[in-house]
């Protein structure tokens, strides 16, 4: 069970915190307390990424002068529905670093009065998936392949009757009793988040619908044969990894809020499917081959029977779940797009993912459909193209004059609004559109298609 404490003042003589010491400072404080060391904050900062919550990177030093680095991990906004909370997420990482996974070290969880955060020892290497790509092309085929392997045997140990036998006393307030059957607890994850969008495309209504009646044809494939779920990530990716380019290491594995009972494919999917792979060609995470995820699979288990199994499995379903995941992934982007709230510094940020979702179900639903709809966007009117003009005016002084002058969050805000107008401005070039709602399927569907058509327009203007 994690450590759950509370405040009292064990910091001496902090100096050099940024902006964020009012709000980050009094975790750590409760931190320190709970540790009983007596330590100084040297500096605080917000770290990049974390759509879902905050990450500050502190560093202290202790009485001897000792440096101690620290992350601390706090929500924002308001929760993804059916995400893990501070402690249940904390528990989860306390259970993969037991198991022997590798995942920054946990250190604290703390509770104040009106929020929560968890504290985690920091670990080098990098996650911003293109930058990460970029670094790993350089590396050599032996360590790409131990690379690969390495992520398939985390995924093993995580999926494997050890960690599913312990989490099942240990983690059962955490994650819920153990589903008699993983393939269906993961389509169940999936109802359950498609029905917390609130007002869903219609377009992702349908590839709902399709992947759902895929989903039986595949169970059916498999023999209608249930097997005990196992622990699923389910956001196991380039992002949430890691790694350090240099040596080609994982260094830690991140971001445990969506972990759930599950099927084991649903992990593979995700971490090979093509909205993830960032640019590259290779199937795992854009760099590593199947094969040798697989083959590192294996080598966190001596069930030989179980890995022949999985690999049949994956060889005939692995597009399946890569469907799953385009789809989990639209569901998670439109929910964020709901969950933005005017004024709120992440508000932007959280309705720009919400515009996401056609791009993201592009693939999905070409193969349902058997095409992708297009329309072409129109010249805006004259009073359209006045408005055009001042927002495009805006959007280039914006990255051109402001964001040239700007680093790190500032200049990620700046490229941010630039990215809204340019929206904004694909907009004001939708044809209109004479189609009449209706209950009827083919007028839905014929619906389905013009709206997606429409989002994937606007998505794509450049200007």
């Amino acid at each position: 069970m994690p450590i759950v404490i509370r405040a009292e003042n064990f910091l001496y003589g902090a100096q050099a915190v940024t902006d964020w010491s009012e709000e980050v400072t009094p975790f750590i404080e409760t931190a320190a307390a709970t540790l009983k060391q007596r330590l100084s904050i040297q500096k605080i900062q917000r770290l990049s990424g974390g759509a879902i919550n905050q990450n500050f990177l502190v560093e202290l030093s202790d009485h001897e002068g000792a440096l101690l680095k620290w992350v601390l991990r706090r929500g924002q906004s308001l929760p993804i529905p059916g995400s893990l909370d501070r402690a249940s997420e904390y528990a989860m990482v306390t259970h993969a670093d037991a198991i022997g996974m590798t995942v920054a070290k946990p250190v604290a969880l703390v509770n104040q009065p009106q929020a929560s955060a968890s504290i985690f020892q920091w670990c080098e290497g990098q996650t911003e998936g293109r930058t990460l790509l970029g670094q790993l092309a350089s590396s050599s085929p032996d360590a790409i392949r131990g690379l690969a392997q390495s992520l398939g045997a985390e995924l093993g140990r995580l999926h494997g009757q050890a960690s599913s036998t312990r989490a099942e006393k240990a983690l059962v307030e955490v994650l819920g009793k153990r589903p008699h059957c993983g393939f269906s607890a993961s389509i169940d994850l999936l109802t359950k988040s498609f029905a917390r969008v609130k007002e869903p495309k219609r377009y992702l209504t349908e590839a709902f619908q399709h992947c759902v009646r895929e989903s039986e044809q595949v169970f059916k494939a498999r023999g209608n044969a249930s097997e005990p779920a196992s622990i699923s990530h389910n956001d196991f990716r380039l992002g949430n990894l890691m790694i350090e380019p240099k040596t080609t290491r994982l260094t830690a594995v991140l971001d445990w809020e969506f972990t759930a009972w599950g099927d084991p494919l649903a992990d593979i999917g995700w971490l090979t499917a093509p909205c993830w792979r960032f640019g590259g060609k290779s199937a795992v995470a854009g760099f590593g081959e199947i094969d040798d995820l697989l083959a590192g699979y294996a080598s966190s288990s001596a069930d030989a029977a179980y890995h022949q199994q999985l690999t049949e499995r994956v060889a005939r379903e692995l597009h399946f779940w890569q469907r799953y995941a385009h789809l989990r992934w639209a569901i998670i982007a439109a929910q964020q797009g709901e969950r933005a709230v005017s004024g709120d510094s992440e508000a932007l940020e959280l309705l720009l993912t919400g515009a996401m979702v056609a791009s993201i179900l592009e693939p999905t639903l070409g193969h349902y459909w058997g095409d992708v709809p297009k329309t072409t966007l129109q010249s805006p009117g004259l009073v359209e193209s006045e408005l055009d003009r001042l927002l495009s005016e805006a959007g280039l002084h914006l990255k051109a004059h402001l964001a040239s002058g700007l680093s790190g969050p500032q200049r990620y805000s700046a490229l941010m609004s630039a990215n809204a107008i340019r929206l904004a401005r694909g907009a004001l070039r939708l044809p209109k559109s004479d189609s009449a709602d209706s209950t009827n399927s083919d007028s839905a569907a014929m619906l389905a298609k013009e709206e997606l058509a429409a989002d994937l327009a606007i998505w794509n203007f450049r200007g």
